[in-house]
């Protein structure tokens, strides 16, 4: 499941002083027969410490609900590196627990200089010193914060694997008819469109399996070019069949409709077999509706392999058998499916 969902909304620097210094300017106390410069003193440090209470609980939760990235699993720390670098978010994260310490010094000084004040000018000037240098030291986090909240709003939209059942990537080329894919056979319902449309995200669908439930994934498209070359949506899609994937389904298209000629197709897939060569690979051509019978033989030509399917994601032909076939025949997903139900008994 993805480590991240107990994220929350992460305030910026106004947000956090204006809820700090608002809900201090509403201290009360009860009534007293004590002196007015001591009720001065008491009254000026309960606002301070309101303060302190008010902006460390909120910065060490944001702190705290961050999951340690050495424990979690490599794909979710592969795809948040490609949000924020790692390095970067904890960093920032290490700027606001010192931000934490530097606030609770400061408080700390104030309220010793506030027992010795003698008037209620005197106190509420040291008071009013103090929310200075508080001020100050927010607002030297601020590009800190930022980075935080930028990770923690893409953090929480990663998806949901359940990492004990059967995961099918479905990969290839932009634009080749992944979401369609995934949308006939499963709850997912990606973004697809009739004209060229690239998914951007990862989206998981859920699908049945004999007994058992399994995820099947839309992952970004990706070209043909070096590892080092990938832009960070591709990396997504890489992550996803390297720490995922039981096997792969490489849809193939003919007809060129998706913006990229068929060489570069082949030169993929075949880069994906060798990249990953323990994971099962099936490729199958796509576009059956609109492809020719010539445009079909040649990308049977190229793949040099017997047998493989030709399918159309839009009328749906040959979608759920091509699946059925590929999911009884690959090992992996089976001997998925036994441990699970070993784990059942």
């Amino acid at each position: 499941m993805n480590p991240f969902t107990g994220l929350k909304y992460i305030p910026n620097t106004k947000e956090l002083l204006d809820v700090a210094f608002a809900r201090a300017s509403k201290i009360t106390l009860p009534k007293s027969r004590k002196p007015p410069k001591v009720r001065a003193r008491e009254k000026e440090i309960a606002k301070l410490n309101k303060v302190d209470d008010t902006l460390t609980t909120r910065l060490e939760e944001v702190v705290k609900r961050f999951p340690n990235f050495d424990n979690i699993h490599p794909f979710y720390r592969t795809l948040a590196d490609t949000v924020v670098t790692i390095d970067e978010i904890r960093q920032a994260l290490a700027s606001v627990t010192s931000a934490v310490r530097v606030i609770r010094s400061i408080i700390k000084e104030a309220n010793r200089n506030l027992r010795r004040a003698t008037t209620p000018t005197e106190a509420r000037s040291i008071r009013v010193a103090a929310y200075g240098r508080i001020s100050s030291v927010i607002r030297r986090i601020d590009s800190r914060l930022m980075v935080i909240r930028k990770a923690a709003l893409e953090y929480r939209r990663f998806p949901s694997i359940d990492l004990r059942l059967p995961v099918v990537v479905i990969a290839g080329f932009p634009n080749v008819g992944k979401s369609s894919f995934v949308a006939v056979l499963s709850s997912a319902k990606p973004e697809v469109a009739e004209y060229p449309f690239t998914t951007k995200k990862i989206s998981v669908g859920h699908i049945q399996l004999d007994s058992a439930g399994g995820q099947i994934l839309d992952v970004p498209g990706l070209l043909d070019r070096p590892m080092k070359d990938r832009n960070p949506i591709e990396q997504r899609a890489i992550a996803a069949i390297q720490y995922l994937a039981d096997v792969i389904i490489f849809l193939i298209d003919p007809t060129l409709t998706c913006g990229y000629d068929l060489s570069s197709q082949v030169a993929l897939y075949n880069e994906i077999r060798r990249t990953f060569s323990e994971i099962e690979i099936f490729p199958v051509i796509n576009k059956k509706d609109i492809a020719s019978a010539k445009e079909i033989q040649r990308a049977k030509n190229m793949m040099d392999i017997k047998g493989i399917p030709v399918i159309s994601t839009l009328t749906e032909e040959g979608v759920e058998q091509v699946f059925q076939d590929v999911i009884s025949g690959a090992e992996s997903v089976n001997r998925k499916l036994r441990d699970l139900q070993v784990q059942s008994l």
